[in-house]
């Protein structure tokens, strides 16, 4: 039996930086092989701590990736991709994993590096940390932990740290990460030219600010979905697509295969099978 749960932060100060925490912790009793789901791509920062690793792998573009144990980060904007289970010839396999999605400008202003630098490159949580000793430390005490939200509080000790060392906050980052219609209008709104925007856009969250835009956009539209599916409210695609500044539906379904590999109609019957109705 694995205990899978998202918690949010409750400290004012790390909830600025911090979307939520997730963690898995139990034990699989089973030793096929079997698809586990579809991650789909988001504008969040994640850092993942796997404490057991050997278990699962991941195949995205062609390319398979198995999860060792190890810390790594994700900021891939724009993908999507498959999570297998292993097989194996143990009957019981230990599951201890942690993960933390960061808004896209924390890793930026916590540890003073912008994600472009580790575009395109397998990048460890410790490779960006910056004390190397207090980070082991961290890892072994979460490691030694049995529940989850205790790692939480671990983490958390440790990054309030690092946030109180920040010494200048970039102004403009609360207009960066709200909705925009376009670049050049926001560009006159916030009386800085677009190639400026595109600077800073790239150096603090490592996209574009279509991409960025994009992805945000997409990313509210599925935790709205989400939402409806919980409370067992119908969902209108048509009024989706209005709601959420896309220029039309064939603009929405162009995004679902994007991001998802689905359509928007496939995605639903899928992720929430006959749990909710939904029409265009």
């Amino acid at each position: 039996m694995i205990h899978y749960e998202e918690v949010f932060p409750k400290n004012h100060i790390v909830a600025k930086y911090v979307s939520s925490y997730t963690f898995s912790i139990g034990e699989i009793n089973e030793t096929d092989a079997k698809y586990i789901t579809r991650a789909f791509p988001t504008y969040l920062t994640n850092f993942y701590f796997e404490f057991e690793g050997g278990l699962s792998e991941i195949k995205n573009n062609n390319t398979t990736t198995s999860i060792e144990k190890r810390t790594y980060v994700n900021s891939e904007i724009g993908s999507w991709s498959d999570i297998y289970q292993l097989p194996s010839v143990y009957k019981t396999r230990a599951v201890k994993n942690f993960k933390v999605d960061f808004y896209p400008h924390s890793v930026f202003e916590i540890f003073g590096v912008s994600p472009s630098k580790f575009e395109n490159y397998d990048i460890s949580v410790e490779d960006i940390w910056g004390d190397n000793i207090g980070f082991r430390l961290m890892c072994e005490e979460m490691e030694n932990s049995s529940e989850g939200r205790k790692m939480v509080k671990i983490f958390e000790t440790e990054l309030v740290k690092k946030i109180q060392r920040i010494n200048q906050h970039n102004p403009y980052i609360p207009y960066f990460i709200k909705p925009h219609d376009d670049l050049e209008g926001f560009s006159k709104t916030l009386g800085y030219s677009p190639r400026w925007i595109q600077k800073q856009h790239k150096e603090i969250f490592g996209y574009s600010f279509k991409a960025l835009q994009g992805n945000m956009r997409f990313y509210n539209v599925i935790d709205f979905m989400n939402k409806l599916a919980a409370s067992d409210k119908t969902i209108n695609f048509s009024r989706l697509a209005q709601d959420f500044r896309y220029y039309d539906q064939a603009h929405l379904i162009k995004d679902f295969k994007k991001y998802t590999g689905m359509t928007p109609s496939q995605y639903t019957s899928k992720k929430f099978k006959k749990l909710v109705k939904f029409h265009w």
